[in-house]
């Protein structure tokens, strides 16, 4: 099927029920959007969106919340029935609440999965270098497969994206939507206030990453585990063990440069030996996970006494997995970096904790994947006066509070909340502001405190 650039075909929607592992469910509809792969184009292949509408409990009169998920790629339809269902149960009180899985990933048709996953040399010491070589080459397989195929990776950025928010706007019948965006959420949010802002009423953007936020800054990161450091140094969990936990991370990181330590795998009969950059890629996944950041001291210890227990773990999930999905890939190359954010990535990675292990590999798989950057007009900074809420987490190591302060210059109608002791999640303390704000009350506060502890620290 083609459609044109301005078209959409709506085929239908039938009756579902969501249920939680609570026992709890929701009355639901599900539904089936076709929308044009590029709208570039006076004409273009269409592919199809699935996605979910809670109706309202009470009609209070409200947009329906268009709810955005993150990753990119991560799945939205699936989320209401599990991560996000709390937080459905409280807006579908008073207004609809739709997601939808976006282009290319989930239940979308086409999804971009990866015919050939990375494959790594597990005889030698993986560094950037290596990994980026068969990142590479993992990409260059999937765009040739996909191409053959009649798909071009081009149709999977976040302008694309925005459109087809309008066009499910459009399907749903109602002039207005009101946005929930949380991570890349808040960036495909963005989009769609940059694009369409005459039918957003008000949006929530949480755990916010800017138009220019995609590849992240190694001095961000590293202000992060400084201030992780200085809450360890006075946890009473862990008993004055960790004085300075950015000096022994950074002492772990150049002994396992000096001496690389053999890990094996649990699930195969593998080993393979881990170094620094392994050690970097595996702490930097702890940047927007409570459970990964509660336990950083601990692990960080178990290195440095030669326990590579959890390691192992870590180091055969990573490089066994099926890999980074096509979707994310293209999308997150597409929206790129300016060339001053580039060089602050340049200047700053070699003398940072982690490197810019965190940005890897989007920045370097474009070519590749045969995909075009979206330009700086496209990250130009979003101006609106839609009324906006933005909120951020104190301990959120992938988006800090600074991309929603920046983000917010250009809102005269916006408010910042910050959690106190909130990493990068959407916690459920934020839902009663959250859902006064839709309701068209402005938040009287600027903080919420949620307690902060890392795990108990037992020296074996």
């Amino acid at each position: 099927m083609y459609l044109r650039n301005t078209e959409y075909r709506h085929i239908g929607r039938w009756p579902v029920r969501l249920k939680h592992a609570s026992g709890r469910s929701l009355d639901a509809e599900r539904g089936l959007l076709m929308v044009p792969s590029c709208r570039k184009h006076d004409e273009s292949l269409a592919m199809a969106l699935s996605y979910v509408r809670v109706l309202a409990g009470q009609n209070r009169g409200l947009p329906p919340l268009v709810v955005l998920a993150g990753g990119p790629g991560a799945p939205a339809i699936s989320s209401f029935e599990t991560g996000f269902f709390e937080h459905v149960e409280r807006f579908s009180e008073i207004c609809d609440v739709v997601t939808f899985d976006q282009r290319g990933a989930n239940s979308a048709l086409p999804s971009l999965d990866s015919p050939v996953p990375p494959r790594y040399d597990f005889d030698t010491v993986l560094t950037r270098e290596t990994f980026l070589d068969v990142q590479r080459a993992s990409a260059r397989a999937l765009s040739t497969y996909w191409r053959e195929r009649g798909v071009d990776p081009n149709d999977y950025n976040t302008i694309e994206s925005a459109h087809d928010v309008n066009d499910l706007r459009r399907a749903l019948d109602v002039p207005m939507i009101n946005l929930h965006g949380a991570s890349y959420g808040s960036h495909l949010g963005l989009t769609v206030l940059k694009l369409h802002r005459d039918h957003v009423e008000r949006a929530i953007l949480c755990i916010v990453e800017g138009l220019d936020d995609t590849h992240k800054l190694p001095a961000n990161t590293d202000r992060h585990f400084h201030h992780l450091s200085e809450l360890a140094r006075t946890d009473r969990n862990l008993k004055g063990e960790f004085p300075d936990l950015v000096a022994e991370m950074a002492e772990v990181l150049d002994t396992f440069e000096r001496n690389p330590q053999m890990v094996k795998f649990a699930n195969q009969d593998t080993r393979t030996p881990a170094g620094k950059f392994a050690v970097q890629i595996v702490i930097g996944n702890a940047l927007g996970s409570i459970r990964s950041i509660r336990e950083l001291p601990s692990f960080v210890r178990q290195l440095a006494k030669g326990d590579v227990a959890t390691l192992s773990r870590r180091v055969e999930r990573w490089l066994t997995g099926a890999g980074i999905h096509g979707m994310q890939l293209a999308m997150d190359y597409t929206s790129g970096a300016s060339a001053e954010r580039l060089r602050l990535i340049e200047a700053q990675r070699r003398e940072a904790l982690l490197d810019d292990s965190f940005n890897l590999p989007f920045p370097f798989v474009g070519d590749a994947l045969g995909v075009d950057d979206l330009g700086d007009d496209f990250r130009a900074p979003v101006r609106s006066d839609v009324p906006t809420l933005f909120c951020a987490g104190s301990l959120d190591g992938r988006t800090p509070v600074a991309n929603a302060e920046a983000a917010r210059q250009g809102f005269p109608n916006s408010h910042l909340v910050i959690v106190d002791g909130a990493t990068h999640e959407t916690p459920t303390l934020l839902l009663d502001l959250q859902t006064s704000f839709l309701c068209g009350e402005d938040p009287r506060v600027d903080r919420l405190i949620r307690p902060f502890a890392f795990n108990p620290f037992r020296d074996a």
